[in-house]
């Protein structure tokens, strides 16, 4: 998952883009030359829907209340694809300022201010989510039995490793293991990237082919779902993400002509479409055994495909259509989306075994709780997720630690 907010790629401003306009002018698109300043509002707004999709999954799995539409049915049922959305966001944002420095004359991003903020946007809210899991009595509901090993592995993040720790303590939680491993190797993966780009992704995605393949060969009735939940099974949709940030920066960023920048909405609408038909197709193979799982062995990287197009073409579209896939609702979502990630299923089934809102018997046959517990379990997930970010991931994010100060100050000396 996209765990890092934009503002991670600055040193303390918010993660901008700018727009350099002087190529396009060279290719004699028409526009004067024009240095401006934007903020990536559309990331924010892909890690809202994300969010979302992954919150509705969440509750529908409790509740299933069906969708508005029998043609919708398809959204909250697949609505784990939006953990799939945050790894190619993840991709794309940790790659962008290093794309810029490398392509775009940019000043360097320091290893030691990358390391920094990953730490402080992830560890802090998902320690606290641990310590809120045990204090609550969440935690022994999903235990493997020894609280020091799901305690321990956790806070290594290599819980995925094991199958007694492999869900423990927060269902949810997988995630963050593959999202810090693949930072700790994206150093590594970066000094590739950045000589052979498109042999790097195509690589990455050849291994998670690979790697899904032979645990579906191996281990399809045993074992599966735990090694295709880890860091190599999703090597391609990392992939998908950086490839976005370097066309983007490398061509896009350089100047769009009018006319890309006209038709780039309808390009994301036909993203958006392959998308939904990738979603009905996944939907329709539910009759198989362990469907979604299968269904991706070699369709993942078409996932990731539609995501690169959509976000690529968004990126470049007039201000309209940023505006809409930008907008403050999902920006908001956006911004908590991490806490909300975090929260969300504990909250939910926090309210369901208190009997928030009231029910008897079997509440999946009484359609009026369905949708009660559902707007209940929602609001107070966001409530939540909303005070945890402001209250803790926010001040912290704001803050610049003594040791990063000096190395900046060095940098701006120098960019003078």
């Amino acid at each position: 998952m996209a765990l890092c907010n934009h503002a991670e790629a600055a040193d303390v401003k918010p993660f901008r883009l700018t727009f350099v306009w002087d190529g396009c002018v060279a290719r004699g698109c028409g526009e004067r030359p024009l240095v401006t300043e934007k903020r990536l509002d559309v990331l924010d707004g892909l890690r809202g829907i994300a969010v979302l999709l992954v919150l509705w999954y969440h509750v529908w799995e409790i509740t299933w209340l069906p969708a508005p539409l029998p043609q919708l049915e398809f959204i909250p049922q697949t609505g784990f694809i939006g953990v799939h959305l945050f790894f190619f966001l993840s991709g794309l944002v940790i790659v962008y300022p290093f794309a810029r420095s490398a392509w775009a004359a940019a000043p360097p991003p320091t290893w030691r201010h990358f390391a920094w903020r990953r730490f402080v946007k992830i560890v802090p809210s998902y320690v606290l989510s641990i310590a809120g899991a045990f204090a609550i009595g969440y935690a022994a509901t999903q235990s493997s039995g020894n609280v020091v090993a799901d305690f321990s592995t956790h806070l290594l993040f290599i819980h995925t490793w094991f199958n007694a720790t492999y869900g423990t303590i927060n269902g949810v939680l997988w995630t963050l293991a593959v999202e810090i491993q693949f930072y700790l190797c994206f150093p590594l993966i970066w000094q590739a990237f950045k000589r052979r780009p498109w042999l790097t992704a195509i690589a990455m995605v050849s291994i998670a082919w690979i790697w899904r393949a032979w645990a579906a060969a191996v281990y399809l009735n045993t074992n599966f779902e735990h090694l295709e939940e880890n860091l190599p099974g999703y090597l391609d949709l990392f992939a998908c993400g950086m490839l976005t940030a370097y066309v983007y920066v490398r061509h896009a960023a350089r100047g769009v002509a009018p006319l890309v920048r006209t038709t780039a909405p309808l390009v994301a609408i036909a993203a958006g479409a392959v998308l939904v038909f990738l979603l009905q197709d996944m939907f329709n193979f539910r009759s198989v055994p362990q469907w979604s799982y299968v269904w991706q062995i070699d369709k993942r990287p078409l996932l990731g495909l539609a995501f690169a197009l959509f976000a690529l073409a968004s990126l470049v579209a007039p201000a309209w259509w940023r505006r809409a896939i930008g907008n403050p609702v999902l920006i908001l979502c956006g911004t908590i989306s991490y806490n909300l990630y975090l929260c969300n299923q504990i909250v939910a089934r926090e309210l369901l075994w208190h009997h928030i809102p009231p029910y008897s018997g079997d509440p999946h046959l009484d359609h009026s709780w369905q949708l009660a517990y559902t707007a209940t379990a929602i609001a107070a997930s966001i409530a939540v997720a909303a005070a945890i970010t402001y209250a803790v991931e926010r001040p912290l994010l704001t803050a610049t630690p003594r040791f990063l100060i000096a190395p900046m100050a060095r940098r701006n000396e120098a960019r003078e």
